[in-house]
């Protein structure tokens, strides 16, 4: 599965004006690069929470989209079907002097990297995206001695995404059926009252005594013929 990555950096103007007299540049490309510092002012200043971070020399936003790659035999190039994007990131890197803007500096971001909630941002460089909330996801913090006091800083952002509410305890697939299911409920209970809608029901009483004086009667008419046949039996025998 392949990723499409888009990039956005904004750079501090101090640092590009630094790097175009080290590289000891032509007059026009000094007048590109104050052009560009001049258009790449802050409007929003970046802010985590209520917090502005402090003394920044680059921030940059990735983007990328979720993409699966498929290969079909004989076909020149790939097909790819699209999975929806990455959540946002932002990358924030900076540097302080100072022991005191160090100690502000930690206290202010490390209560919230430590809580895991997620904090409002704005900035110029999420202008046109989805973006409102997001998690501290890596925190990079570096004493230097390039200079006195040196501090730097690094700070990765990713876009909090809420999820989604969870499913009715019972789902609303049949929703129309009710009254045919309060009809099938009337039937049952019906069906439970039968006794009642019969009515009265004549008490049949035990048949056995009348059959037994019956037999009784058959019996003794037949008492006879046993007789006669056990004599013709001895006789024959």
């Amino acid at each position: 599965m392949g990723t499409t990555i888009m990039r956005a950096t904004l750079v501090r103007g101090s640092d590009l004006r630094s790097r175009t007299r080290d590289a000891a540049v032509t007059r026009a490309q000094r007048d590109r690069v104050t052009w560009s510092c001049t258009v790449r002012s802050v409007i929003v200043r970046p802010m985590i929470g209520e917090w502005a971070v402090p003394r920044i020399e680059r921030i940059e936003t990735v983007e990328g989209r979720r993409l699966a790659r498929l290969s079909v035999p004989g076909l020149a190039g790939d097909l790819h079907q699209d999975l929806g994007r990455h959540s946002l990131v932002v990358e924030i890197e900076g540097s302080l002097q100072g022991d005191q803007e160090r100690d502000d500096f930690l206290n202010a971001i490390r209560d919230p990297f430590k809580a895991g909630d997620p904090v409002t941002f704005v900035a110029d460089i999420t202008t046109a995206t989805e973006l409102e909330q997001v998690l501290i996801e890596h925190l990079d913090v570096r004493e230097v001695n390039s200079y006195a006091g040196g501090f730097r800083y690094l700070i990765r952002l990713r876009q909090y995404v809420e999820p989604p509410e969870p499913p009715p305890l019972i789902d609303d697939l049949g929703a129309d059926l009710l009254p045919e299911l309060d009809e099938l409920a009337g039937l049952a209970d019906l069906a439970l009252d039968l006794p009642g809608l019969l009515g009265d029901i004549p008490t049949i009483g035990d048949p056995a005594p009348p059959l037994r004086e019956a037999l009784a009667g058959v019996e003794a008419a037949v008492a006879p013929l046993q007789d006669l046949f056990a004599s013709l039996g001895s006789t024959f025998a």
